[in-house]
């Protein structure tokens, strides 16, 4: 009996570029994490060139509004209030998902609603102790911009060899 092995099809090639091309922005994009480039363009490259820009607009404007709301939490912390308890900072950050989802929810962009939250927290509970938190919130944003450029750049140009 022969193995089977499955063909790899377009959309595998497609994410395995894309990828490629996150990680050499990096090179030229100082202060960038390739890791959220590269998240983006797996996330967006999608079968069709419509499919990849809908899930690209949603992504950008869920880590867009997660990375401000992240951004002013942390300006607001470093320079108005430092909440000194870790578990009432943890019950602050849950609350503070509330107006996040209800943004989400006010902009039709349901589908984004748990990235929205993702990135939120990726900022305020991973990256509170940066040098500077609002520059990788800006970075995160740029890092995943750049991924879904590159995802829709692979699939408008991509052709279908198995037409």
């Amino acid at each position: 009996m022969k193995p089977y092995f499955p063909q790899i099809g377009g959309r595998i090639w497609k994410t395995v570029i894309a990828v490629f091309l996150c990680f050499c922005f990096d090179a030229v994009h100082v202060g960038g994490v390739p890791f959220y480039a590269a998240i983006a363009a797996i996330l967006c490259v999608q079968r069709n060139q419509k499919d990849s820009f809908q899930v690209a607009m949603n992504r950008e404007v869920s880590t867009v509004i997660g990375g401000i709301f992240g951004m002013l939490f942390l300006a607001f912390e470093r320079y108005i209030y430092q909440v000194p308890i870790n578990l009432l900072r943890y019950a602050l950050l849950s609350l503070l998902l509330i107006p996040v989802i209800k943004l989400s929810l006010l902009l039709r962009q349901e589908k984004g609603t748990f990235l929205m939250c993702v990135v939120f927290l990726c900022i305020t509970v991973t990256h509170e102790k940066d040098l500077s938190p609002v520059s990788f919130a800006i970075n995160r944003i740029v890092d995943t911009t750049i991924g879904s450029i590159v995802a829709l750049f692979i699939n408008h140009f991509w052709i279908d060899r198995s037409m």
